[in-house]
């Protein structure tokens, strides 16, 4: 499973605060935040199907987000 680019998880970390990232830092939050995603991911296809749509709407993602 591919994740964020790393440049983007960087900026992330740095946008938080960090002046200095390691490299490990960033593959951890990388795998981190391509877990969760993939969670939410998959409770809002669960959502969208249950709601008898193909389509996963920008609620289904709140909703699957907010459990």
């Amino acid at each position: 499973m591919s994740g964020f680019a790393r440049a983007r998880v960087e900026k992330l970390i740095r946008n938080a605060g960090a002046h200095r990232v390691s490299a490990d830092a960033i593959d951890r939050l990388n795998e981190v935040l391509t877990n969760k995603g993939m969670e939410i991911a998959k409770y809002a296809v669960e959502i969208a199907r249950h709601s008898g749509r193909k389509t996963v709407k920008e609620s289904d993602i709140k909703l699957a987000a907010s459990k």
